[in-house]
Order: structure tokens, then sequence, then C-alpha cells
């Protein structure tokens, strides 16, 4: 049955950890983590946003908990259309996407081949429309930029599974590069330290709740400390650790020079008069990860420029999608070509 949003318009944030819908007049109606459990036996899904996580590592054999988008891709096309299903129904839009004209965030480097899987893989399950908003764009839009300035501005989209750099400036990227290192390649490196130096090991909810708790760039005020359970892999029964700032911060050191070191090499190949608006306008951060203690601190010391964090890092390419659908008249649909 169509619900009451037939013909509506739909902002998509398809994350590989959260995935945010928003709807045209009724505002943020979805913000759920972008994980499904599904039957081992059947492949039908059992649960999928925040109760699905809730079971993560959790399940039995019988179940298994995935995420269907990985490093900003959707890498299992039936999933997430049953994960979408279930995230709309919530909110009584309806069937997944019929009838609907829906705009989403994608990663800035995607060959034309993966954008058009993502346009066919939503047409497939009923979209009229389809537009496709460079995900570092509707970032810099969400967070209030004025992007439509002939003036250089920069933002670091550190998501889960990719991190988005780009130089920005009359509404369009000028440099940008994608790199497959943010939030998962953060926690995939605590959870191989704490194996490596402590002999445990640890899911990678817990991997993820450490860096939240006292993961860092650059040293804190103060002392950091949590303590972990895990398995031991030397007795092979449960134990528990106390886990320093320090210890996490060395552990983060890989992850984190890489995202700095990528920022760099965009900033090298940026046009010299955009560069130099850059020392004024600095660089922005947004992205669930762009949270991680002191990391703003840490890409100014390296690179000599103004960094500052989103108000909402979180809902910034959100926010910017509904900007988008706001200002959006309907023969600019039609304007997109393939995309539209």
């Amino acid at each position: 049955m169509i619900g009451p949003f037939w013909s509506s318009r739909l902002g998509i944030d398809l994350g590989t950890a959260n995935t945010l819908v928003y709807v045209d007049g009724r505002g943020v109606a979805v913000k759920e983590p972008s994980r499904v459990t599904v039957s081992a036996s059947t492949g039908e899904i059992a649960a999928a946003g925040s109760e699905a996580e809730a079971g993560a590592g959790r399940t039995p054999l019988k179940f298994r908990t995935v995420r269907p988008i990985r490093h900003g891709m959707i890498c299992d096309i039936t999933l997430c259309e049953g994960m979408l299903t279930r995230f709309l129904r919530q909110t009584r839009i309806g069937g997944p996407l019929r009838r609907s004209r829906v705009a989403i965030a994608i990663p800035g480097e995607l060959t034309e081949v993966e954008r058009l899987a993502i346009v066919e893989s939503l047409r497939d399950v009923g979209a009229l429309n389809v537009l496709l908003v460079d995900q570092v764009l509707a970032a810099a839009q969400g967070a209030g930029l004025p992007i439509s300035e002939p003036r250089g501005r920069m933002v670091v989209d550190v998501g889960a599974g990719v991190t988005d750099i780009a130089v920005i400036s009359l509404a369009n990227t000028v440099e940008t590069r994608t790199i497959k290192v943010a939030g998962d390649e953060m926690d995939a490196a605590i959870a191989a330290y704490v194996r490596k130096k402590h002999q445990l090991l640890i899911g990678e909810r817990t991997a993820e709740r450490i860096k939240i708790q006292v993961g860092s760039a650059l040293p804190v005020t103060g002392h950091l400390s949590v303590r972990v359970k895990g398995r031991c892999l030397i007795h092979g029964i449960p134990r528990e650790v106390a886990l320093s700032d320090g210890e996490i911060r060395e552990a983060l050191a890989a992850p984190v020079h890489q995202i700095v070191m990528a920022i760099r090499e965009v900033l090298e190949q940026a046009p010299p008069e955009l560069s130099a608006d850059l020392v004024e306008t600095g660089i922005l951060l947004t992205g669930g990860s762009a949270l991680l203690r002191n990391l703003d601190q840490r890409i100014s010391q390296e690179l000599g420029l103004p960094v500052a964090v989103a108000a909402d890092p979180l809902s910034s390419v959100i926010l910017g999608l509904a900007h988008q659908l706001r200002h959006l008249r309907n023969r600019d649909w039609r304007r997109f070509g393939r995309s539209s």
C-alpha cells in the first residue's frame, strides 16, 4: 500500500555506519545504523538498524549481522533494499521508494559504473527520479558554508568507511580525493593493537566504544582510561584490561597520519589562488569520525591552516541534501540527464 508521501522528495545519506532519510516538508525521519541481521539459511532479514546493531557479535549461528554498505558503496543491493524498506516503513512513507524523487549523497571519486549502479539500484526499488549529489558539497552546504562564492574552501568529511576531501569554489569541487581510511580503519587499528599488546580479542563494537571514550589524535588534558573485556588469546577465557588514552593514540597513529597526508596531497594539487584563500577560510571537518578528540588540532598543527569541526558533523550531509530538495524545481530534476 502506498503511504501519504506518494511522489514525495527524499534525501538519503546512505552511510557505511548510519543511514539518514530526510522527507521534504517533514524533516529527518530516519536515523538508523546501516546494519541488518539475516538468517544464515534463508538470507531473509530478521532485523535492521538499531535492533540489528544491538545484536551484533551476539547473534546465534543461525543469524549473522552484516553491513550492506562498505566504503560508501552498496555491496549487497538486496539487503540494502530490504534495509531501506524497513526504515521507510517506520516513518509510514509506504512502499520502499515508490514514486519518490530521491537525492542521494555519494563519495566524490566513484566511477561512472559505480554511479550508474547506485542510480539503477534506487530505480529498481521504485524511485521516480534519482539525483546524485557529491557528498562533500552536501556536507559543506549542510554545515552552512557559502559554497557558491568564488572563493576556495576545503571540506574533509571523515565518515566510517571513507574520508572525502575536496577544495570547493563556485559550488563545485575543484580538487578532490577519496580514501578508504576513516572510522572503521580506526576501529580495526584499535582491535589489532589490543590483540598484539594485550593478547586480547575484542569485537568491532568494543573497538568503536574505546575510540569514542578515550581516542585522540593529540595528547588530551588529564588522563583518560577505559576498562575493556574480551577473550584472552593465550588461555581462551574472558579477561579484562585497562587501556589508557596514550595507548589508543598510539594505535590510531597510522590511520590519522594517512588522513593528514591525503589532505596534504589535495592541498598540493589545488590551484594557487584557491590555496591562498584557504589561509583565511581554512578547513572544515564533518562526518562522525571528525569528533575524534583533537583531530582538528592535529591537522592544523601539521598543515598550518585553521581547522574547525562542523556544529553537527553527523548531520551535515543530510542537512545539505535537505537544502538541495527545498530549492530544486521540477524542471531541475529533468536537467540531470541519466541521473534523473
